[in-house]
């Protein structure tokens, strides 16, 4: 089995806000090393998620659509607009709320990462990478913004590569992973076809080393993860990964 097929499951977060949760959810409680959690989140004012702790672990917030105020305890206060990521190291502890612009949907993916055991007494910090500073690279059939990875600003401290693709024309897609390295897509609108079969919010979790075809039709947009184990537990309990 090269990849397991899965699909997200909404649930309410935060006051009034809504996430399609890929994983972990009711249906798929495990993770994927070094992955944690991925969601891709609603959310319109008055609501927010107001203040709350972390610990353990890295977070990336890809906005798709609207804005999002990061404000926290280590007086970083910055908003981003499409295109535009925030990103933490929560490491022993941050206290941070997000909560979206003053007007209309804010849309986006959140991504959490596991932290190495031995960074997850680190000291925590936060970067803002404005939508400008993201590298893109375009072809005939495909828009690629590299959000984490080789061209990224971005710096974590897990080796991961994060791609944003849009589909511009049907077209066949094939990727061999490394043999350290799994892999997870998520299709955020359109249709993905051949080996695997896609729809809105459904998604493929790839073992290391495998390698995959598909193909993209035409409109379609996608998140493409990769990431290096750390072979480790991952314990969620709640908002800290121990």
């Amino acid at each position: 089995m090269k990849a397991d097929k899965i699909s997200a499951v909404k649930k309410a977060e935060g006051a009034g806000a809504e996430v399609n949760r890929l994983f972990p959810n009711r249906s798929r409680s495990d993770f994927h090393d070094p992955f944690v959690l991925l969601d891709e989140f609603f959310v319109e004012p008055p609501n927010e998620f107001a203040p709350h702790e972390h610990r353990g672990f890295e977070a990336i917030t890809y906005m798709l659509e609207g804005h999002f105020i990061h404000e926290d305890n280590l007086g970083n206060k910055a908003e981003v607009g499409p295109g535009g990521i925030q990103a933490f190291n929560a490491g022993k502890s941050i206290t941070h709320s997000e909560k979206p612009g003053p007007e209309g949907l804010s849309r986006g993916i959140q991504l959490w990462i596991n932290l190495p055991q031995n960074m997850k007494n680190s000291e925590p910090g936060y970067q803002t990478i404005k939508a400008d500073q993201i590298e893109e690279e375009s072809t005939s059939d495909l828009l690629i913004r590299k959000i984490a990875g080789q061209d990224s600003k971005l710096e974590l401290q897990t080796e991961i590569e994060y791609l944003d693709i849009k589909v511009k024309n049907d077209t066949k897609f094939h990727d061999k992973l490394k043999t350290d390295q799994v892999g997870v897509v998520y299709l955020i609108n359109g249709k993905i076809e051949g080996e695997y079969d896609l729809a809105a919010r459904e998604g493929l979790l790839i073992e290391a080393g495998e390698e995959i075809s598909l193909d993209f039709k035409e409109g379609s947009r996608l998140i493409f993860l990769k990431g290096k184990p750390h072979h480790q537990a991952i314990k969620l309990r709640g908002s800290f990964v121990e």
